[in-house]
């Protein structure tokens, strides 16, 4: 296998420039327009330091990007779907599940800086590129991956903030303080700037690439980006029209194994619309060695990104019911049995075959590192009775020394789809594409059509239990419960594991609480913005109740 990667080159004198400043300001006696922005081929060296700016994890700073935060948590333990393992040095357990954060103990501590550095190395590729001599070819292309990785950083700081400052321009210290500051734009502002630079870099990035360039924006990158942030933003008609679009190009499809589809060997498949490029022993991430099976003997598994009981009730039996809903597939002796084909390809559960031998969950098996942690020891342990499986590489151990390059997916064609369906739902109701979009996303998992003649309100519910077994622990639903508002309602209730006995030579299975979570609403639908931010901006006001 190939594999296409992008961000290898690094320019000094570009490095140079894009200091830890958190506004878009250019030194200009550090960059050399003579060695940059003269020749395309160094142009594009700094484009891609810009690609190289994406999701570089899990690695031990505290940021935030799509899809996954860096560092020891998974952006779900921030959700009901999973919860943080026994590691120290946890946000989610130290902050987020007593709502203690705030402008000066962040969650995502170096996102808003972070974000708004990559900003400014997109402005000054726009600026720079949009005056050169290249070919206008050339410059359509490069702007427009320019503008759409702007707009990905700026979607980061939207979603996770509300408004904030949209800066377009290279800002220099020479003209003055007043000008270096800007204040925060509305929400509806910034998605209307997300909409017209998706629709704007759309127009002209291809629909594919190939070769070695593989990996880069296209056409359907921007506009799943600007799908996504329609539908956040509740803009049904927008939301769907665009998601349609996708749909019709007829470019992407799902990929016949929803487990084989995260695996390297299916990099850059059919339903991938954007992904995160990756490599071993050059940029590798270390999702196994935080987020795996306890490996004890190997000095990794860290188990920190554990499912819950609560997500594994979600995913239905193969006749479309969950047990709460009277599958009759459903066999308390045997819960596991005849599942979804994506629980067994997401969760790893007690009896699991995982790398060539059986994980035990359950209590009472002797020297098992994998035994659920119901006395809160320290050390890596597991906290549910459940392991992550899916964006985990059978083959490569959870330990330090074994790097995984599989890339990160983004945007893929399902989500298109379950974007599409949701959108239409709440535009027009449940009409027939919203039924086909969604299942077709189930004929893959192995179940069966919807029931005819649900209403609005029971599709709505369909559609959500659909986006939280196909999206598990790809980074989605933390936004979707707080676009939805449901984050309240849900963490007024504990979040479950599974605790396993042996009795009389028979499994007893007993759902547990094994987390609760304090969030105050409406404060917590937003973070903080930084207070190193406000200190620097006067022009910065801060989110409500914080």
């Amino acid at each position: 296998m190939m594999k296409s990667y992008l961000a290898l080159f690094l320019l000094g004198a570009v490095l140079a420039s894009c200091s830890e400043k958190d506004l878009d300001i250019l030194p200009s006696d550090q960059l050399s327009d003579a060695t940059v922005w003269t020749d395309s081929s160094s142009a594009n060296l700094f484009l891609n330091d810009i690609y190289n700016s994406l999701n570089a994890g899990p690695y031990g700073s505290s940021w935030l990007n799509l899809p996954t935060q860096i560092g020891n948590d998974g952006l779900d333990d921030y959700t009901d779907d999973a919860t943080y393992g026994a590691a120290s040095g946890t946000p989610s357990y130290q902050l987020f599940d007593n709502s203690s954060y705030g402008p000066s103990n962040l969650l995502f501590t170096n996102t808003w800086k972070i974000m708004y550095a990559n900003i400014r190395k997109c402005n000054l590729m726009i600026q720079k590129v949009s005056a050169s001599d290249f070919s206008d070819a050339t410059k359509r292309v490069m702007v427009a991956q320019a503008r759409f990785l702007r707009v990905y950083f700026y979607k980061t700081l939207i979603d996770l903030y509300g408004g904030v400052p949209l800066i377009t321009k290279v800002l220099d210290n020479n003209t003055g303080a007043d000008s270096l500051f800007y204040p925060r734009s509305t929400y509806p502002e910034c998605v209307a700037f997300i909409q017209s630079e998706c629709t704007a870099a759309a127009a002209d990035l291809p629909q594919q690439w190939t070769g070695k360039d593989v990996g880069r924006a296209t056409w359907g990158a921007a506009m799943a980006l600007k799908g996504e942030e329609e539908l956040y933003a509740g803009k049904w008609q927008d939301a769907a029209a665009t998601n349609k679009a996708i749909m019709d190009a007829g470019v992407y499809a799902l990929f016949s194994d929803y487990a084989g589809l995260f695996y390297a060997d299916h990099e850059n498949n059919e339903e991938v619309i954007f992904d995160i490029q990756f490599a071993p022993n050059v940029r590798p991430k270390h999702i196994n060695q935080y987020w795996g099976v306890v490996e004890v003997s190997k000095g990794g598994g860290w188990g920190n990104c554990d499912p819950t009981q609560d997500l594994v009730d979600c995913y239905e039996y193969l006749d479309g019911k969950t047990a709460g809903e009277g599958s009759a597939q459903y066999d308390p002796d045997h819960p596991y049995a005849h599942r979804d084909k994506r629980f067994y390809a997401s969760v790893i559960y007690d009896g699991s075959i995982w790398r060539g031998k059986t994980i035990y969950t359950r209590l009472g098996v002797p020297n098992n590192p994998n035994e659920i942690n119901i006395t809160g020891k320290s050390g890596n342990t597991g906290r549910t009775g459940y392991f992550m499986k899916k964006l985990q590489d059978s083959t490569i151990a959870s330990t330090p020394s074994d790097l995984d390059g599989t890339n990160v997916i983004v945007f893929r064609y399902a989500e298109v789809l379950l974007n599409y369906a949701e959108a239409q739902n709440e535009a027009a109701g449940p009409d027939a594409s919203v039924y086909s979009a969604l299942n077709e996303i189930r004929g893959r998992a192995g179940l069966p059509s919807l029931p005819e003649g649900l209403d609005q309100n029971a599709m709505r519910e369909r559609i959500r239990r659909e986006r939280r077994v196909e999206l598990a622990f790809e980074g989605k639903r933390f936004y979707d419960i707080r676009r939805w508002k449901t984050a309240a309602d849900i963490f007024s209730r504990p979040i479950h594991g599974m605790k396993i006995t042996e009795v009389s030579g028979k499994l007893r299975y007993e759902k547990i609480e094994v987390r609760k979570v304090t969030f105050d609403a409406p404060k917590n639908y937003l973070m903080p913005v930084p207070q190193y931010a406000i200190d620097q901006n006067p022009k910065l006001t801060q989110n409500p109740s914080y």
